[in-house]
């Protein structure tokens, strides 16, 4: 069925500039404080944090504009982690987020829960649509949202939709495992990590810079990082069902009123940075243990009825 959206509106010929205009846009939306942080560009997104007064992101501007948007979202999420730790804490031991399990919660519950949903964009699309003019200012929000979560699996992770995502990191996961424990000989990194892609993803790179090379992870020594993305999804799924249950998160999404859900995540997770581990801010804010039957809910709820996406 997602096969079938179209989405050839969201690889037209826009501008840089359209797509630089959007990201600031969308930053400082969602609650980038550019007093206390840039936007830059890099070739693979990322965060930087110096003080909770200087937290630096980056995004790149490729052929389809999704891509920039969900990574400015993505790493607005972690900046307004950054953002939200208590001044008393900031570059001490304990003064950055607590895990990057809790981090990767924090941006991927922007870019995906929240940046996906209809609520979110309801108030915005119009505008963000005049920025970048033809062909998406004759593209319904309905099309847009049907096109930014549709379900094809693909080569690249960043960029991969909810529902196959954590298969791009089962790939890395697996192979990290051999590294370490089975002394796996690097030169046949390429081979396997295409192999697994063919049996998990049904899709085979044909290069190595949309294969194995495509993070930057294990260049910079981070063995061990990518399952803090599958652990980040689903601690996200288990806050947002809370969330719910204390703020009518719809309808100030609506309204374009961020500020409240960002409060919310301020007082019962950023302000802490490590004082508390991930497991004890989800028993405090849900009164349970880490549960990922939240995130398996999720998703079913998201991806199997297809005509409830939005």
């Amino acid at each position: 069925r997602s096969k079938t959206v179209p989405d050839a509106f969201l690889s037209a010929d826009y501008p840089e500039a359209a797509q630089a205009e959007a990201a600031r846009f969308l930053a400082e939306y969602e609650g980038f404080d550019f007093d206390r942080g840039v936007l830059a560009l890099s070739a693979h997104p990322f965060t930087t944090n110096l003080h909770n007064h200087d937290v630096r992101i980056t995004t790149h501007y490729q052929k389809r504009i999704d891509s920039s948007i969900f990574s400015v979202l993505h790493e607005t999420g972690h900046a307004i982690y950054e953002f939200g730790i208590r001044d008393d804490l900031t570059q001490t031991l304990v003064g950055q987020g607590t895990s990057m399990g809790m981090h990767e919660c924090q941006s991927r519950f922007f870019e995906n829960i929240v940046g996906r949903s209809h609520a979110f964009w309801k108030p915005i699309y119009g505008k963000v649509a005049q920025m970048f003019g033809s062909p998406l200012t004759e593209t319904s929000l309905e099309d847009f949202l049907a096109a930014v979560n549709r379900t094809v699996p693909g080569l690249i992770r960043t960029e991969a939709d909810e529902l196959s995502y954590p298969l791009h990191v089962l790939v890395r996961y697996e192979i990290e495992k051999m590294l370490i424990e089975e002394d796996l000989e690097v030169e046949k990194l390429p081979q396997i990590w295409n192999d697994k892609y063919e049996e998990y993803l049904g899709v085979r790179p044909s290069t190595d810079r949309e294969g194995v090379l495509q993070d930057i992870h294990w260049s910079q020594g981070s063995i061990g990082y990518f399952p803090s993305y599958a652990l980040g999804n689903a601690f996200g799924a288990q806050i947002y069902h809370q969330m719910k249950k204390e703020l009518p998160v719809e309808k100030l999404l609506e309204v374009g009123n961020l500020g409240e859900i960002r409060e919310y995540l301020r007082k019962n997770i950023h302000q802490y940075g490590k004082l508390k581990d991930s497991r004890q801010i989800l028993r405090d804010m849900t009164g349970e243990d880490f549960n990922p039957s939240y995130y398996v809910a999720y998703l079913e709820e998201k991806y199997g009825r297809p005509e409830k996406v939005q």
